[in-house]
């Protein structure tokens, strides 16, 4: 991210271990910060202060420990929290929308597209598989994702979370 321009680019994560690592192995990067927190708790950070906050598993994770509800619950709010208005939850997930957006509205009011990647085959199995990106897909309470995603189960989903304006 830094390389295509932005300046101010905040990582947690709740292992020292981790945090550790990416900043020794990203030291010659100072707009890269890493903290050492949990998701479920970022009262470090105030209200409204981010306009993107991408998660590339740590929803996924939370889902599979004990209290998973309460633990998913408590990091969407919190998200929802720090974003400012009009700010962007990108959520990059193999949770199917079967699945996924019931969890995303209980927590908070989003406008929520997805996007599906699907790795496209290749005659040669010595290439590099290619992913192709759907155009967003607006999800609403009524009808079936089958018709767009198939039975595909080599699909990448991404849910692209919208805050409203505070007030309205």
């Amino acid at each position: 991210m830094v390389d295509d321009g932005y300046e101010d680019v905040v990582n947690i994560d709740i292992s020292s271990v981790v945090i550790e690592a990416m900043q020794k192995k990203y030291s010659n990067r100072p707009h890269l910060k890493y903290i050492k927190m949990d998701v479920r708790d970022m009262s470090t950070f105030e209200t409204g202060s981010f306009d993107a906050v991408i998660d590339k598993g740590t929803l996924d994770s939370l889902l599979c420990v004990y209290n998973s509800k309460q633990n998913s619950t408590k990091m969407l709010e919190e998200v929802s929290r720090v974003l400012k208005d009009e700010g962007v939850y990108i959520l990059i997930t193999y949770g199917s929308p079967i699945y996924r957006p019931h969890l995303l509205r209980e927590s908070c009011s989003w406008t929520i597209k997805l996007h599906v990647i699907e790795k496209l085959p290749s005659a040669d199995s010595s290439e590099r598989q290619s992913w192709d990106l759907t155009s967003p897909i607006t999800l609403d309470d009524g009808g079936s994702l089958e018709t767009v995603v198939g039975k595909n189960a080599d699909l990448h989903y991404i849910y692209v979370c919208t805050k409203g304006k505070s007030g309205s």
